[in-house]
């Protein structure tokens, strides 16, 4: 936590951001993982990389539960969501998401119908998306799915309750063990 403190305080002091807003964001982030199936460190670690990638700190955490929210009601684990979140982090630092990033979510299991269609749907209400005749994976050639439309996604995903509830659903042993850690761990 605490490197990710330091690196988090270093991409976003640009904008003010001081101490005491990062560890009220990263409570916020480790309440949602004492609630969920997620690892709290992941998270930490993953808003790092999204602070790096030139995102604030309030869409980060919003991104990072949004991410979670889809790697759940997707049957991802952990460190499918995590490595999801990474090249996710990759992507934005870009400015769009590409082919290469889109097929890393798709190898996490997070790539199916229902996050393509709430892209397209921001891509739409944002207007970069503009051209729906193509394939949802050919049209990433268009440059339409941006960092302003991912993160718009994101954020509707951390708010959705259906979501939310599938990832605080514990299925297995191994997901009650973890959350149980993860619960003692704060």
């Amino acid at each position: 936590k605490i490197g990710s403190i330091q690196t988090i305080l270093s991409n976003t002091a640009h904008a003010g951001t001081n101490l005491e807003q990062v560890n009220k964001a990263l409570d916020e982030l480790n309440l949602y993982a004492d609630k969920t199936i997620y690892n709290f460190a992941d998270m930490t670690q993953n808003i790092g990389r999204f602070t790096t990638a030139g995102v604030g700190l309030e869409d980060s955490v919003t991104a990072i539960k949004g991410l979670s929210n889809l790697a759940a009601v997707s049957g991802s684990n952990t460190n499918q969501a995590a490595n999801a979140m990474y090249q996710l982090s990759q992507e934005l630092a870009n400015g769009k998401v590409t082919l290469q990033g889109w097929n890393s979510v798709v190898n996490a299991g997070m790539g199916g119908k229902k996050f393509q269609d709430a892209l397209i749907e921001s891509g739409k209400n944002i207007g970069s998306m503009k051209d729906e005749t193509k394939s949802f994976r050919d049209s990433l050639q268009d440059g339409w799915l941006t960092s302003e439309v991912l993160l718009d996604t994101l954020a509707k995903f951390a708010e959705d309750e259906s979501m939310l509830e599938a990832a605080t659903k514990v299925r297995t042993y191994t997901q009650m063990m973890d959350t149980l850690q993860e619960a003692a761990g704060s």
